[in-house]
């Protein structure tokens, strides 16, 4: 018997079944019905992230992030979510509003004040709900938004004469097949654990390394020799998500390919971000290679993976990256020769 009894999680059934219909999994993947991947995110993580991306890209990216997630969100709804016919029309309209916004763990949407509350990163957010209200309303608007405390985000929409010409796919956007519910326990609003959580699209990623072109991150030469030719975007991403995984608290141990293997599936393909179809060992000094059918995020992906193997092993790590029709291969390894 325990010395202090915990207090019993209560895992929210309706928001549990609906994730599991909604979504599906395979190789690590998070799927939805079209086809399209997603990752999982706690809330505080994706804003510590959000800020080591800003300071190594050098630019103030909060507008395009903004714009990112309006794009890939406008685009999203193509595929009719809160489309709506016969009486009642913007009636069930907002509910399906509502609906959609729960069920991606994005905080709550309103329209009188417009704005949203105990959402996620705000320009996030502020993206989002600018995209369904534009199609809500079949009319382009200008938008800035205002934080009205911590759980409290305001948009100003003023309309534009702008067309009503629909946001296409990201540049690198992929369908995926996936045959397995998505299945997790997840708490009222969106907590694991008691921390807040939400799903976030690949493609919104892709939208905002597309942005980064023409930028120049801060990077120093010797550490980007430690990383594969990536774009300043991409390799923005990938130091963003190094420096969050080394600075948190998750646990990942592996000494061995079999090791690899299965930590990378727990803490890893738990959250959308790919698990490998099989590790090698490449050397007896820890290093690996990773071999995937595909990886969605690739600067994000690789970041965790070499924050991963320097946790490992307590070494500077260098990250090879090569792909084919057939596969991509991740090599993670000592960055200073080793005797």
């Amino acid at each position: 018997m325990p010395l202090v009894d915990l207090p019993e999680v209560e895992i929210d059934q309706q928001l549990k079944a609906a994730l599991a219909t909604s979504f599906s999994t395979e190789s690590g993947l998070i799927i939805d019905g079209a086809g399209l991947s997603w990752s999982l995110w706690r809330a505080d993580g994706l804003e510590a992230w959000w800020n080591f991306f800003e300071e190594t890209i050098d630019a103030p990216m909060g507008r395009r992030l903004a714009n990112a997630s309006c794009d890939e969100e406008e685009w999203l709804l193509g595929g009719g979510y809160l489309d709506t016919e016969g009486l009642f029309k913007r009636r069930k309209a907002l509910r399906l509003l509502d609906d959609r916004w729960w069920l991606h763990g994005w905080g709550a949407p309103s329209l009188k004040p417009c704005g949203i509350e105990k959402g996620i990163l705000t320009p996030i957010v502020s993206g989002i709900l600018q995209a369904d209200l534009e199609r809500l309303d079949a009319c382009r608007y200008r938008m800035r938004w205002e934080q009205r405390g911590p759980d409290a985000t305001r948009l100003i929409l003023d309309p534009s004469n702008a067309p009503l010409s629909p946001a296409g796919p990201s540049r690198n956007s992929s369908t995926y097949q996936a045959t397995s519910p998505f299945q997790i326990d997840v708490e009222a609003g969106w907590r694991i654990d008691g921390q807040q959580h939400c799903l976030l699209p690949a493609g919104m990623f892709d939208r905002i390394e597309e942005s980064c072109s023409g930028l120049v991150a801060a990077i120093s030469a010797d550490e980007r020799a430690a990383w594969p030719e990536l774009s300043d975007g991409n390799l923005s991403m990938a130091i963003a998500s190094f420096r969050l995984f080394i600075a948190g608290e998750e646990l990942f141990m592996a000494i061995d390919s079999d090791g690899w293997l299965d930590s990378i599936n727990a803490v890893f393909g738990s959250k959308g971000l790919g698990t490998p179809l099989k590790v090698e060992s490449i050397d007896s000094h820890g290093g690996v290679k990773l071999e995937y059918a595909s990886i969605p995020l690739p600067g994000i992906t690789l970041g965790v993976l070499a924050a991963a193997w320097t946790r490992c092993e307590g070494r500077p790590v260098k990250v090879k990256f090569s792909q084919n029709s057939e596969s991509i291969i991740v090599e993670l390894s000592s960055r200073h020769k080793l005797a």
